[in-house]
C-alpha cells in the first residue's frame, strides 16, 4: 500500500514544546494519521521526509486504532 503525506499540524505539547499531526491518504482511499514528537528517537527518521506529497510505503497500523499509523513504523519512500 502507498501512502500520501497530505497535511501536517503543530500542536501544543501538554509536556512541553510541540508535536506534530501527520495525515496520509492511502491508495486505498482511506485516511490515516501518526504522531510525531520532536522529543522522540524516532522523529529523527520522518523529519527528514515530512514534506506535503511524499509517498510512503510499509506504514503499520496500531491494533486497536486502525487510523492510526505507528510511527515506529520502518517505511520505505516511494520514488516517483
Amino acid at each position: 500500500m502507498i501512502y500520501t503525506l497530505i497535511k501536517i499540524q503543530k500542536k501544543a505539547s501538554r509536556h512541553g514544546g510541540h508535536f506534530f499531526y501527520a495525515f496520509f491518504k492511502c491508495e486505498d482511499g482511506n485516511s490515516y494519521y501518526t504522531c510525531l514528537y520532536p522529543k522522540m528517537r524516532n522523529y529523527a527518521r520522518w523529519k527528514k521526509v515530512l514534506t506535503i506529497g511524499t509517498m510512503f510505503t510499509n506504514l503499520k497500523k496500531v491494533k486497536g486504532n486502525p487510523k492510526l499509523i505507528d510511527a515506529d513504523s520502518r517505511f520505505k519512500i516511494v520514488e516517483e
